[in-house]
């Protein structure tokens, strides 16, 4: 078994060596964004459009954009988008409003993070009283 690894091994090495071939890489560095725009509108069916999609960017890696489509109920939604070095900010027509159980859930979420954050900063202060010249709090 070990004996077919060994003589690919050594058949790459008489290759390489054969070849004395040395492979030069040269960094350029980035080239600034280019302004750009595009738009587009789409469907899955001939001449029904379900999707339409614009953006423009100016250059500065700012990108602007929207897009709307047709969500599962037949009802149109709209998000309006900034990108920029901030990050990416969507801005909904309709924002999806939770159900009773996901909002339980985010709710329960919610405590059982801020009691955690609790014990964990009790904890903390307890360390320090026992150490003092170890540790340093930090408020919020």
């Amino acid at each position: 078994m070990l004996r077919p690894v060994v003589f690919l091994a050594l058949a790459s090495l008489a290759v390489c060596a054969q070849a004395g071939q040395l492979l030069v890489v040269t960094e350029e560095p980035p080239q600034p964004p280019l302004p750009y725009s595009f738009s587009y509108a789409a469907g899955r069916a001939p001449g029904h459009v379900d999707r339409v999609h614009s953006e423009t960017s100016d250059g500065t890696g700012v990108v602007r954009g929207q897009y709307s489509y047709v969500d599962p109920r037949s009802k149109v939604r709209t998000v309006d988008y900034v990108a920029d070095a901030h990050g990416f900010h969507a801005q909904l027509s309709h924002p999806v409003q939770d159900t009773p159980t996901v909002a339980a859930a985010k709710l329960k979420h919610h405590d059982l993070f801020a009691r955690i954050a609790a014990d964990h900063a009790r904890i903390a202060a307890e360390r320090a009283l026992l150490n003092p010249e170890e540790h340093v709090l930090v408020g919020n």
